[in-house]
């Protein structure tokens, strides 16, 4: 290596560390409980982190010389039978799913805590399931109410996402978030109910056009997300229908670049970052320097959520832009390079997820239990377990933060190496690695804000 080439990539390293340490130190209501509460210094883990993420580019560049995950799928059996009566229970219990919803949110109790909508849509269904996908596969492909209601209409048609892509689904998700985060009757249970039933009547409709397959796959959000999860698990389908062990991540490579996929990915980082933002004593603050009382109104908030998500997407777009320029004209486009490089960034989001609502679904998710036995919020004790009170204190808060901080920091490390995988592939040798630059910075960066926002709410 040339010592033009050493000052250039130390240079790329230092503006990364410089990021690390120069972001504001902001709370989450879904953090530990304080910045004083964390073992050491924040600071530490901050450099820490940017640390393991600069050694193991670093280590890429050196050990890692050709690509070895763009082939996809290394199944390590036949792959075993799913019974068909597995299959009809799923689906049984996906649409009994929606159908608890819509009957407790619009016939049931008002209360959002003796009520089963809210729970049921916002822990099981929006977090509890997705995680799941990433760990042992897309089970949703099987429970889904509205797959599972259009195929027994016959609404058949072509599959795939069609010339669109997946821009509907990127856009109805970052609206299903609207809902959580922006809108004040998020957790009233006939809210909820009532937007239970216009998601359905629309899915229902578009399929009716479309097929159902179609709409699936390029508007039917809760699908396109659990896609992408599950495609990091090592538990896939084979081309004959059969569940085998296909290996961590292997699917991930092998997505399709449907348009809209980098937009979706942003989303789900972009979303879970304003989330976060926005429960801190920093974000308040700020805001009501901007604004003044007008900070907790819906069109600031809609407006702050979609500012969120446009930096992420304009950092990402400039990485990619980034990439593509070191290459030149004969090269593929920014808009080229930001699909094929889009599914690095789902470990990314899953990360970010994971260590942002971990302590909602092992605290809050309790309340299932008594919701199930009154599902209405009627009085009812179906199995007993009415008077269940959740537990707030069975995981210790250090505990919680260490475990934020292995789910922040190996997201990251996991997108280094498929980045780097990737621009071995798709970009010529010599240059490969400083293409990755850019997007280095950007993971770094993006790993200290996640761990910023957590610390210290």
């Amino acid at each position: 290596m040339t010592g033009r080439r050493r000052a250039a990539r130390g240079g790329v390293f230092a503006a990364a560390v410089i990021a690390v340490l120069t972001l504001p130190g902001v709370a989450s209501a879904h953090g530990i409980g304080g910045r004083s509460d964390l073992p050491v210094p924040l600071e530490y883990f901050l450099v820490g982190a940017g640390v393991v993420l600069l050694l193991s580019f670093g280590a890429l560049a050196v050990l890692w010389p050709t690509p070895r995950l763009q082939d996809g799928p290394r199944w390590r059996d036949a792959g075993w039978a799913v019974p068909g009566w597995v299959g009809g229970l799923l689906a049984a219990i996906g649409v009994g799913g929606l159908m608890l919803v819509l009957s407790a949110g619009l016939f049931g109790e008002s209360s959002a805590r003796s009520n089963a909508a809210p729970v049921t849509v916002w822990v099981v269904v929006w977090l509890v399931l997705p995680f799941t996908a990433a760990a042992i596969g897309n089970v949703w492909s099987v429970i889904s109410p509205w797959r599972t209601m259009g195929g027994l209409a016959r609404l058949d048609g072509p599959s795939g996402p069609g010339a669109w892509g997946v821009w509907p689904a990127a856009a109805v998700f970052t609206a299903i978030v609207w809902l959580e985060l922006v809108y004040p009757r998020s957790g009233d249970p006939q809210a909820l109910g009532m937007a239970a039933l216009v998601y359905t009547v629309a899915i229902l409709g578009l399929a009716f056009r479309f097929g159902i397959e179609r709409t699936v796959a390029s508007t039917e959000a809760f699908a396109v997300y659990h896609r992408l999860l599950s495609a990091i698990a090592p538990i896939g389908r084979l081309p004959d229908g059969r569940l085998g062990r296909r290996g961590w991540l292997r699917a991930l490579p092998v997505l399709p670049q449907w348009p809209g996929l980098a937009a979706f990915v942003v989303a789900m980082i972009g979303t879970v970052t304003y989330d976060g933002l926005s429960g801190t004593p920093w974000w308040d603050d700020l805001a009501f320097s901007l604004v003044g009382a007008a900070q907790h109104s819906v069109w600031f908030q809609t407006v702050a959520l979609a500012a969120v998500v446009a930096v992420i997407g304009t950092a990402y777009a400039a990485a990619s832009w980034w990439a593509a320029r070191i290459i030149g004209p004969d090269g593929p486009s920014p808009a080229e390079v930001a699909r094929s490089f889009a599914h690095t960034l789902v470990p990314i989001a899953l990360a970010y997820a994971f260590a942002h609502y971990f302590t909602l679904v092992a605290f809050e998710g309790q309340l299932i239990i008594p919701a199930l036995s009154d599902p209405l919020g009627l009085g009812w004790d179906l199995f007993g377990t009415i008077d269940y009170q959740p537990n707030y204190t069975w995981i210790p808060p250090v505990a919680v933060w260490w475990g934020q901080l292995a789910a922040i920091v190996g997201g990251h490390v996991v997108g280094v190496v498929l980045a780097h995988d990737r621009a071995l592939a798709v970009f010529p040798g010599p240059r490969a690695v400083k293409t990755q630059y850019a997007m280095l910075a950007l993971m770094v960066a993006l790993s200290a804000l996640g761990l910023t926002v957590l610390a210290a709410g």
